[in-house]
């Protein structure tokens, strides 16, 4: 296939999609036909903004088009399971924010139906494309550290008042579990190469977040996980304003800790050490993650390699996630394969 500029349809009038996704596709030299909102006056406004053809509110418009290619959704978590269903049955290829659906069914189903329709569909965490943690995904694949004994991820951030809404609130989409810890989740399995076999943890509502928030979804939690014979320890809040991200891998060899690269832009350090002796790591280049997203899915759509996250991979995310969520819930010790994902 020749490689051409693609045709996007967005679905989702988002502050990602303004913020990352545009630019990305813009550097790119891509397109993008229409965009999709709920509300008429915003899809209308969000369209002006970015200089794209057409604002609308249904997404059959975007799926019906035929000069779109391919379609990315960032719409409320609890819709991109039909919007993603409805996208794929048009035959287009799908690139969903996180989480790709709110329960396992549905994430199975897009899986399913995407392979079915032979579109490509995959899941936007960022992370994993990062150069950052690709060399930390390189240093256990050849053996730099000797065997991985254990991971400690502190992903723990101050939510801007931008962000905030629905994440804070919303019981079926939103909390910190599935905006934050999902992420963190999709970036240990990329760099150990395994999925997670089972789950504790503890949450809380930590935040003063003002009398327009009530709700009690926790906002802070720290988790323990097993991905094989390697405990993982993730620490995730919207409430931390004063601390570095940070991902560190305690080898039998040697360990890596990383410093500020639980992010969504090409930063960060990594320091190696092996007995007293500690040193900086180089990363390479360092590239803006939404470029390797779109470049690797278009690659994808080509035949030529694989998506950041493939569908599968995000639907493990979502089951380990799932599995938190329970673990909070019940303050018991979860299975992930109880939620149809095998380890």
């Amino acid at each position: 296939m020749t490689k051409k500029p693609l045709c996007w349809g967005l679905i989702g009038a988002s502050d990602i999609a303004a913020t990352r996704i545009i630019p990305a596709i813009k550097r790119r030299g891509d397109a993008v036909a229409a965009v999709q909102s709920t509300t008429a006056e915003w899809a209308t406004e969000f369209a002006a903004t970015h200089a794209i053809g057409r604002g609308v509110t249904d997404v059959d418009v975007i799926c019906e088009d035929a000069s779109v290619d391919a379609v990315y959704i960032s719409s409320a978590n609890q819709r991109h399971a039909s919007q993603a269903l409805a996208a794929i049955a048009a035959g287009k290829h799908v690139l969903c924010e996180k989480p790709l659906a709110t329960s396992m069914a549905d994430g199975v189903e897009m899986v399913e139906a995407a392979k079915k329709k032979n579109v490509v569909f995959a899941v936007n965490h960022h992370l994993p494309g990062a150069a950052a943690h690709r060399t930390l995904q390189k240093s256990v694949a050849n053996g730099n550290l000797g065997r991985p004994l254990a991971i400690r991820v502190g992903h723990a951030v101050m939510l801007p008042p931008r962000l905030q809404k629905w994440r804070l609130d919303d019981p079926t989409g939103g909390g910190i579990v599935l905006d934050v810890t999902i992420h963190d989740i999709s970036a240990v399995q990329a760099i150990l190469g395994t999925v997670a076999t089972e789950v504790t943890a503890i949450g809380t509502r930590q935040g003063e977040w003002g009398s327009d928030s009530n709700s009690q979804l926790p906002d802070a939690v720290m988790a323990n996980l097993f991905f094989g014979a390697t405990p993982v320890q993730l620490h995730d809040a919207f409430t931390v304003e004063h601390f570095p991200t940070s991902l560190t891998i305690i080898g039998s060899e040697a360990s890596i800790h990383a410093e500020n690269v639980m992010t969504q832009d090409p930063i960060g350090q990594l320091w190696r050490t092996a007995g007293t002796d500690v040193s900086e790591v180089d990363v390479g280049e360092r590239r803006d993650l939404y470029d390797v997203a779109l470049e690797q899915f278009q690659a994808a759509i080509l035949g030529e390699g694989e998506p950041v996250v493939t569908g599968t991979a995000g639907l493990s995310a979502l089951a380990t996630s799932l599995a938190i969520q329970e673990s909070i819930d019940s303050r018991k010790l979860v299975s992930v394969q109880s939620k149809g994902i095998q380890g």
